[in-house]
């Protein structure tokens, strides 16, 4: 074979060789490219954010700090004062000039218990015109029967106003005594007539007798009932 020929054959294939191999190269260059290209484009799209923790913390405080904010606005007024809240007034207490009326059963309990009785003189005098009594020389306790507050004190002034000695006044040992109960010594009987005409007066006398105990340190005694 011809040494010429085949040089020329030979830079002939060479040339064609070559001019396929820069081909395939430049073919794979692009596609390389696409495919980068595609790469890029699906991780801004698809790829999941990862975000660092220290993002959502300065989140949270941000929102938080927006939140005080608004409160602070709509709760507070100007000057940092809370609003006054709509408070009923409490009524004042109205004190009154009078006296409560309490009735005798709040106030009194039977004791048969007596205090002393401050001394009244005699409106007339103490000697009974018809027996020549000296009514001053009767000592009388006289005891509430009929649970009506003062009605012993009442009783009491009367008597006095009459002449009798009233030593003391209080409390029957129960409140319902229906009339006055006269109650005096065998030693003072000559007095019981004209006590129980005395106390008629004002009074209605239901019982009356002449038994009373000589350990009492009284003359008489005298229940006032209803």
């Amino acid at each position: 074979m011809d040494t010429s020929l085949y040089q020329t054959c030979k830079i002939e294939r060479w040339g064609v060789y070559s001019q396929g191999t820069k081909s395939l190269w430049t073919e794979t260059k692009i596609r390389l490219l696409h495919l980068r290209a595609k790469i890029f484009v699906g991780f801004l799209f698809h790829a999941p954010l990862k975000t660092p923790p220290a993002f959502f913390i300065i989140l949270f405080v941000v929102v938080i700090g927006i939140l005080l904010f608004v409160v602070n606005a709509l709760v507070l007024p100007k000057g940092g004062e809370k609003k006054p809240s709509n408070l009923t007034p409490s009524p004042t207490p109205v004190l009154s000039d009078e006296w409560e009326t309490f009735s005798p059963t709040d106030t009194l309990e039977p004791t048969r218990a007596a205090t002393p009785s401050p001394t009244t003189k005699p409106t007339t005098s103490p000697v009974d015109s018809a027996t020549g009594l000296d009514r001053s020389e009767l000592a009388i306790v006289i005891y509430n029967g009929s649970g009506v507050v003062g009605s012993a004190s009442k009783a009491s002034d009367f008597l006095k106003g009459l002449g009798y000695r009233v030593t003391s006044v209080g409390n029957a040992d129960a409140f319902d005594y229906q009339d006055v109960v006269v109650q005096i010594k065998s030693e003072k009987k000559q007095y019981l007539a004209l006590l129980q005409k005395d106390i008629e007066k004002e009074y209605a006398v239901g019982s009356s007798s002449a038994q009373l105990s000589a350990s009492e340190s009284a003359d008489a005694i005298v229940i006032i009932g209803k």
